[in-house]
């Protein structure tokens, strides 16, 4: 495991849970900060999840060794203001869509997996993002959702969570070879590492200006709505 961004939030890679979820990793918020106040990088726990929430964590034996990753060391995250290098990926319509190509207008950008079971985390993204689409309808504003999943998220699969979300036009879900998204995913600060097969990653939502240049970058996934929606509404007017 590692703490997360936020007090109460920690990042962790688990095995698969037989009907519930298959192993993966996510980032799980705490019922109180505390839960997580002593924990450490590297740290194997075992815990009860309550309704979304993590209670009565207890540290088990055998920690990460940090000679095998370095789980402290993450990407530089981009800076505001500056321009994020080009990359393109499939769509959940199975076309290629390029950052390049959206020059000119405001491009929202999120980390999913379809597979991801809490509240809080993915479908918390998703939800926000669905929102943003309705009330900023007929911007000139492009959502991205780039799945860290991409084995299991084919363009399939993306196309049916695309339609339960309510994506319209202007909303694409993108996958891709494993190293590109990895390497997209790190352009954006992103980090990963491999723990028993499982991808551990952290979170975070930029907004990109009509230049391509990077107006904010919102880590984690439990940030206030109205907050990014306001960010959105004052870049959207204010030129």
């Amino acid at each position: 495991m590692r703490t997360g961004p936020e007090p109460g939030t920690a990042l962790i890679a688990h095995r698969a849970i037989p009907g519930y979820m298959p192993a993966m990793a996510m980032e799980f918020r705490a019922r109180t900060a505390s839960e997580f106040g002593a924990l450490r990088p590297g740290a194997r726990v075992s815990f009860t999840l309550r309704k979304g929430l993590v209670e009565r964590v207890r540290v088990a034996s055998g920690a990460f060794d940090p000679r095998e990753v370095d789980v402290t060391q993450a990407p530089p995250k981009p800076r505001t203001g500056e321009r994020l290098p080009d990359f393109t990926l499939i769509s959940h319509r199975g076309v290629r869509v390029s950052l390049d190509s959206l020059r000119g207008r405001w491009v929202a950008v999120n980390f999913i997996y379809t597979r991801c079971p809490l509240p809080e985390v993915c479908p918390r993204l998703t939800a926000g993002f669905a929102a943003m689409q309705r009330r900023f309808a007929g911007a000139p504003l492009t959502f991205l959702s780039v799945t860290l999943d991409p084995r299991f998220d084919t363009p399939e699969v993306l196309d049916a969570y695309a339609r339960r979300a309510g994506a319209k036009e202007n909303w694409h879900f993108l996958t891709g070879p494993g190293g590109e998204v990895d390497a997209v995913a790190r352009e954006f600060g992103l980090f990963a590492w491999v723990e028993e097969g499982v991808i551990v990653h952290t979170s975070a939502t930029a907004l990109i200006d009509p230049e391509g240049r990077l107006a904010a970058l919102v880590e984690g996934s439990s940030f206030a709505l109205e907050e990014f929606a306001g960010l959105l509404r004052y870049s959207l007017t204010s030129r």
